[in-house]
């Protein structure tokens, strides 16, 4: 079920910000987000599946892989990639990918309530069939969908889609190629 959104909660001076370092897989058991209760707005980028993204480490000229930040930190890394993106983008199914991440939006599932909006902005190497499973993890989650109506140019499932800002220039040649367009998805709670 597809409902749209009417309007959204302003935030008050009373509001408070928290920083956690903390797996989103746990967010869920960590005392300061219980004692919080639910939250009215979650923003969030995961890991785009199938796009090879550097979190872990900065390209030095262009191309070569340094892991600066850690240097920058006087610690080692620890993890390769696939901690970073979920898993391996070169795995069959993304397997290890909608798995991480059905752990992370079931924790985040557990702190909502159904007047929470969770916001999202998600590129795929391959949206035909991504975005469906995409989809399908979310809702089993027990999150349905919501679509912004009459906002911008939407695609013809009501969708609002957008270039992705600062590609590489060789990117920016080709706005069909994956991880080119980001769609904005918006999911609360569904009811029980």
């Amino acid at each position: 079920m597809v409902e749209h959104i009417q309007s959204l909660s302003p935030i008050t001076e009373s509001s408070s910000i928290s920083v956690l370092n903390v797996s989103a897989a746990d967010l869920f058991s960590h005392p300061t987000v219980r004692q919080a209760g639910p939250p009215k707005l979650i923003i969030t980028s995961p890991p785009y599946p199938g796009i090879h993204v550097l979190y872990h480490r900065w390209q030095v000229l262009g191309r070569r892989e340094a892991p600066a930040p850690y240097w920058i930190a006087n610690t080692l890394d620890g993890a390769g990639s696939k901690f970073y993106t979920l898993g391996d983008r070169k795995e069959h199914e993304l397997k290890s990918y909608f798995e991480n991440l059905r752990a992370a939006f079931h924790s985040i599932s557990l702190i909502a309530d159904d007047r929470t909006n969770i916001v999202q902005m998600v590129a795929f190497a391959e949206p035909e069939w991504q975005l469906p499973r995409y989809l399908e993890v979310m809702r089993d989650c027990g999150l349905r969908e919501f679509r912004l109506p009459n906002m911008g140019k939407l695609d013809e499932h009501g969708r609002l889609w957008r270039v992705v800002p600062n590609r590489k220039w060789h990117a920016d040649q080709n706005v069909h190629s994956p991880g080119s367009r980001e769609v904005v998805l918006i999911h609360r709670k569904a009811a029980n």
